[in-house]
């Protein structure tokens, strides 16, 4: 590994984002220098995403604002290796970056690679607030090796990361389970995290999270490529801005990206995205576990609105795993419990938006109920996925120590 402070090289067109000029600042590193916000960006792009890291970076340095914030990009590609960036302000306004470290080929869905260097940005750029930006391949809480094969076997999947630089586990590439990459955060250490990820925006995600982040901003169903990346030039700022609330201004990115989306055709017009404030999520499992909903199949799950496409990721069984949150609370609670229910829902899903379709002519679905969040609900042919929830948070905070009936077998 490398770490040295020198101008990062780009191709000749991208090269006037990174001017060498700087503007009078404490040395990056020094410890001195307390800024109001530092963001790590994370792009976990040694995968088949590889492309589009480029792109991202050009855009975030054309939104990001310098007064007295950092911004650190973690890069990890399948040509160049894994690096640091920073952000600097030049004196013409524009934002430059310099390379920090070179560390080479590493496994940027390592838990253990993440948090060292979110370590190492919270130590040598020290802020009042700290937020995250993670973008690679996602597929919520889903253990490494499920997205594919939810049941024993050889698979593939994308938990929160995928690395094809290294091997793991038998699999051809590398995932960072959605418990790992909590334990990797410091308790309260962030403000926010932004998931450039598939299938983020769960329940499960979200509890994990619950006190490692103050909010989080993620998607329920599949982020279309290119992402968030044609909204950073004239959004990105609002990740940094801290004159506003951050409600309002993670708010105010969602809607942009929203916008951005409604102006585009076809299979290319859809999207999920919802604001989810954590403070809440202990009282909403409490108030679930008191109403004792039992961890099966609800009957007529079949018509209930889902969030992913079974059988589009190679999958098998090709059936539904994520279905809204609201809709299974409303199909467990009796009528003088909903309403409890659905006003904690509306404390935690600060902003939500959609689309009225999502990929209609690739298996998608029309979106007729949208919470904001999803939840996971087991099917007798998980029989592995199954076990593997039992171990989640959610689960224990829900289900645990109330004698649950736990049905997983039968068909509905």
């Amino acid at each position: 590994m490398q770490c040295r402070r020198i101008i990062y090289g780009l191709p000749v067109a991208l090269a006037v984002l990174f001017a060498a000029a700087c503007t009078k600042e404490a040395p990056a590193g020094s410890g001195s220098i307390r800024f109001q916000r530092t963001l790590l960006v994370w792009l976990g792009g040694d995968n088949n995403l590889s492309r589009e890291t480029a792109a991202k970076i050009a855009a975030i340095n054309s939104g990001w604002i310098p007064e007295r914030t950092a911004c650190l990009i973690y890069e990890d590609t399948r040509d160049k290796g894994a690096r640091l960036l920073r952000l600097y302000g030049t004196r013409s306004g524009t934002a430059s970056a310099e390379l920090l470290c070179e560390y080479g080929r590493e496994n940027s869905a390592s838990a253990k690679i993440f948090g060292r260097v979110l370590d190492k940005v919270m130590t040598d750029y020290p802020a009042e607030s700290y937020g995250l930006l993670f973008f690679s391949h996602g597929s919520g809480w889903l253990p490494e090796g499920m997205l594919q094969t939810p049941v024993p076997g050889t698979s593939l999947s994308k938990s929160l990361g995928w690395d094809e630089g290294v091997q793991s586990d038998g699999l051809d590439h590398a995932e960072m389970e959605l418990t790992a990459f909590a334990a990797a955060i410091p308790d309260g250490a962030l403000d926010f995290v932004v998931f450039e990820t598939c299938l983020t925006a769960g329940i499960e995600v979200a509890y994990e999270l619950r006190n490692k982040t103050r909010y989080m901003l993620a998607s329920p169903a599949e982020i279309l490529s290119p992402g968030f990346t044609p909204v950073y030039g004239s959004s990105f700022r609002l990740l940094l801005d801290t004159s506003e609330s951050l409600e309002k201004n993670l708010t105010a990115f969602g809607e942009s990206y929203m916008r951005h989306v409604n102006t585009l055709g076809g299979d290319y017009r859809s999207a999920t995205l919802s604001l989810i404030a954590t403070d809440a999520l202990d009282i909403l499992a409490g108030r679930i576990r008191d109403m004792s909903p039992r961890f099966e199949t609800p009957a007529g799950v079949a018509g209930w609105q889902r969030f992913d496409r079974p059988g589009s990721y190679g999958d098998t069984p090709a059936l539904p795993r994520y279905f809204d949150l609201g809709q299974w609370m409303e199909g467990f609670s009796d009528p003088a419990q909903y309403p409890v229910l659905e006003q904690l829902l509306k404390r935690i899903v600060k902003w939500k938006g959609n689309t009225r379709r999502f990929l209609p002519s690739r298996n998608g679905f029309e979106i007729n109920r949208y919470s904001g969040l999803t939840v996971y609900l087991p099917r007798p042919e998980f029989g592995a996925l199954n076990e593997a929830y039992r171990l989640t948070s959610w689960y224990k905070a829900v289900y645990v120590n109330k004698h649950i009936n736990v049905i997983t077998s039968g068909r509905v």
